[in-house]
């Protein structure tokens, strides 16, 4: 944490109390957390936690951090996502780097790794994450699955780029492999106990998709044709041949896909059961073979 006199306890400026303030005014109807967006741009702009802001609050900002305070509001008034602002997302516990690479991990999805944690924990599982990103997936489950090893794979080698970023830090080059692959095609004949599958499955024209999400994240992460399928129907064309005997395919979509997710996953695995399980908002997000 920086010091409040590194800082400029005695410069000219706002109090960073008065700062904060005067971005959250600024944030006010142009996010849905005008408050706390104020608060993490601060804290990301002076080095300060949430609780040193407050015992700080009438120490005076020197005009440059003024100046990235301001700048930075002004960009999260415009829509961009404080994530990218502030370079991280936390996501099952950890400090996940992020920036326009990759897509900004979800809390939907940390229920996607929480379905396989509670599947596979203290078992020494073989775990493919599908189209990695930023590797939050794969880094959550190697927390998570102490006894599994994870491959890692994304095409993009920008997402790759990121994703070893993250897997550096988190201290998880052990136990997790990281590959440039489209899907399966450079993992050879290689089985897995468990394919864990985040990939692109908005279709064109989804009215749930959120105008800054369209506009700032990656849109090849993203889309995913007319139906929003057309990437998990090329996974499922090659799915059985990758997955042990008794494993497990996880799937996250969306609930204007799980459908169509679902029947994919019956006429890819038909002796298998196809389950689709709710969201905490009770919104089919999540597909398993089992």
């Amino acid at each position: 944490m920086r010091s409040p006199e590194r800082l400029g306890a005695d410069a000219g400026g706002e109090t960073i109390a008065t700062a904060v303030e005067s971005s959250r005014r600024t944030l006010a109807g142009r996010s849905s957390t005008p408050g706390l967006d104020a608060r993490m741009l601060a804290s990301h702009v002076t080095g300060l936690d949430a609780s040193a802001l407050i015992a700080y609050g009438d120490h005076r900002l020197p005009p440059r951090r003024l100046g990235q305070l301001q700048t930075l509001t002004a960009r999260r008034a415009a829509g961009e996502p404080i994530a990218y602002l502030i370079g991280f997302k936390e996501f099952c516990g950890l400090r996940i780097a992020v920036d326009p690479r990759v897509l900004i991990p979800r809390p939907e999805t940390e229920e996607l790794v929480q379905r396989v944690i509670a599947d596979w924990r203290g078992r020494r599982a073989r775990v493919l994450d599908l189209g990695t990103g930023s590797g939050a997936i794969a880094c959550a489950l190697a927390e998570g699955l102490h006894e599994a090893s994870v491959t890692a794979l994304d095409a993009n080698v920008d997402a790759l780029a990121v994703a070893r970023q993250n897997v550096e830090a988190l201290g998880f080059l052990d136990r997790i492999t990281l590959v440039e692959s489209d899907l399966f095609a450079a993992l050879g004949q290689r089985r897995f106990d468990a394919i864990v599958a985040n990939l692109p499955y908005v279709a064109d024209g989804d009215p749930e998709l959120d105008a800054a999400v369209a506009r700032y994240e990656p849109p090849l992460a993203l889309r995913a044709g007319e139906d929003g399928l057309a990437v998990y129907r090329r996974m499922f064309a090659d799915a059985p041949a990758h997955l042990s005997d008794g494993g497990r395919v996880y799937c996250e979509c969306s609930p204007f896909t799980a459908a169509g997710v679902a029947r994919l996953a019956r006429e890819a695995f038909p002796e298998a059961d196809v389950l689709v399980q709710a969201d905490m908002s009770k919104r089919d997000r999540i597909v398993v073979v089992a």
